[in-house]
Parts: C-alpha cells; structure tokens; sequence
C-alpha cells in the first residue's frame, strides 16, 4: 500500500476583534517601530462585572493564517483549481464535518480528514488528468516541473518555492509506479498539491 505524505496545518486558537491591523513602520527597519496590533473598538462587561474580552489571547497580526477551509468553501475550491464543470463532495461531508445549516464550526484536522482529503483530491485529479493531452506523457525530469508548478499556481494562488517544485517533481517520477498509466501517475501527483495546506487552509 503507498503511503502519500503532505502538509497538513490547522490553526488552534481563534481571535474575534474589530478594528485595524496596523503599523507606524516606515520601512527603515528602526528598532522604534510599534508592531502590527489588532485594536479593540468595544469592550463588554459580564454579570460578574469583568471585561468579557479580557481573556482574549493577544496574537500577533497574521497568527490566525493556515486556518482550515470550511468545507462548503472546499467543496468548490476543487472546480476552481483543476478547471472542473462539476465534481461531488457530498460523500465526504460527514468526514470533513459539515455544520448543520445557518451554523459555523471552525474545521479541525484529523487523521480521517487527512486521508479523506488525499482521497477526495485524487478523484478530482482523475477527472482532470484524464482529458488534458499534457498528461498523456509519464512524468519525467523533462516535464514534470512546468506541470507542478502550473498545478501549485492553480490550488495554492502562488508560485511554487523551487523545493516545493522539486517535491513535487520527485513524487511525481520517482514515487508514482512506473507501470501505472501516466494519467493515473500525475493524478497521484495532482493530489499531492490539493492535499497540501497551500489549498486546504487559507
């Protein structure tokens, strides 16, 4: 049995404020530059006449990024990415743990998510590899790096790092078995881009 690897990254902590991220930094790199604050605009005190928000953790701007994608936003990220008119994520829900409806639950990662993501991620990558003549190939060192980066640009909404590319070119040639067709070959690779935290978590 192949055993896929990938990032996989969640945020633990939540931060609920108003106001504005921001920063008296002039670009000078001077060691008086405040840093970047998230400013409360309202504060609420409780029957027990403390401040409901002193508790709050004080996180630094950005520390709320890698959040993962809930999966009514997932379920449509897949279309987007690989170009598909349809695809259906309905058998995942459950695993993914869809909220009831009008209802929000921060997603969290799991050992079921993660595969379930690889899982869900091939699928789509089959679809896709399988009317692109690109993929008709099997991925070599001469093709393979073009098409990951041009998958990472799809999933992730950024230029792949050149060891991310690397990584990617090395699964793709030197993981995925020689004697699959090719189309299967680069779905394997495919996923392995959707299943990174690039595309799961924002």
């Amino acid at each position: 049995m192949r055993r896929h690897v990938f990032s996989f990254v969640a945020a633990l902590a939540l931060v609920g404020c108003a106001g504005q991220i921001t920063s008296d930094d002039d670009g000078s790199g001077g060691d008086d530059d405040d840093p970047a604050a998230c400013v409360a605009t309202r504060s609420y005190i409780g029957f027990g006449g403390d401040a409901l928000e002193a508790s709050r953790p004080q996180l630094a701007a950005g520390a709320d990024r890698m959040r993962l994608k809930p999966f009514g936003a997932l379920a449509t990220e897949y279309q987007r990415a690989l170009a598909l008119t349809t695809f259906d994520t309905r058998a995942y829900a459950a695993t993914f743990g869809r909220p009831p409806a009008r209802w929000f639950l921060e997603p969290a990662a799991s050992a079921n998510t993660v595969y379930a993501a690889f899982a869900l991620a091939f699928d789509a990558c089959t679809q896709h590899t399988g009317v692109d003549a690109r993929y008709a190939e099997a991925p070599s060192l001469a093709n393979a790096d073009p098409i990951c980066r041009d998958l990472a640009l799809r999933a992730w909404h950024r230029d792949a790092a050149d060891d991310e590319a690397a990584a990617c070119v090395t699964y793709a040639v030197d993981q995925t078995n020689p004697a699959d067709d090719p189309r299967r070959r680069w779905a394997y690779a495919c996923a392995a881009v959707l299943g990174a935290s690039g595309f799961l978590a924002y």
